[in-house]
């Protein structure tokens, strides 16, 4: 299952986000990229923070257990993958925070079973500032097309059911 929903939150706070990860830190360095991983108590005294993961997350209808805000260079991709993380990990999210690049798209995979044939039907989803992707990261493969041109943003959030 794939939500997709656009203009979920403003470009003022997309900006906000952008802001609050390039004066965070320190970054962890994964697959071509610098992540700022954050749990929701890590802003208890960020109300702005905690105003747009609430809303991000009211769409699930779950808790948020962990999240990162990514930077991703020009000329780097995420090859396809399957999330790996926790256990009680239930739900995936990616909302993109800036458009101002080429490429940079995310792709999911899907194994679709067919008249006993299996074949992979790809989706790809185009970044727009302000668009999240709800979707199933432990058992969709999915993965990021190379980015161009400039950096791109995104908010990535992990869902648990407590």
């Amino acid at each position: 299952m794939r939500i997709v929903h656009d203009n979920f939150i403003s470009k003022s706070d997309c900006d906000f986000l952008i802001q609050e990860y390039e004066r965070g830190g320190p970054y962890n360095k994964w697959c071509n990229a610098d992540h700022l991983t954050f749990k929701p108590k890590d802003f208890s005294e960020n109300q702005r923070m905690l105003d747009i993961l609430n809303k991000i997350a009211s769409v699930t209808g779950y808790d948020i257990d962990w999240g990162e805000i990514v930077k991703r260079l020009p000329g780097t991709e995420h090859p396809k993958h399957f999330d790996i993380a926790e256990e009680s990990t239930i739900f995936s999210s990616v909302t993109y925070l800036n458009d101002d690049f080429t490429g940079g798209e995310t792709y999911i995979i899907n194994d679709i079973t067919l008249r006993k044939h299996v074949r992979d039907v790809s989706v790809k989803i185009s970044p727009k500032t302000g668009r999240t992707l709800y979707f199933d990261g432990k058992r969709y493969e999915h993965g990021v097309t190379e980015v161009k041109d400039s950096p791109r943003y995104t908010l990535a959030i992990w869902y648990k059911n407590e």
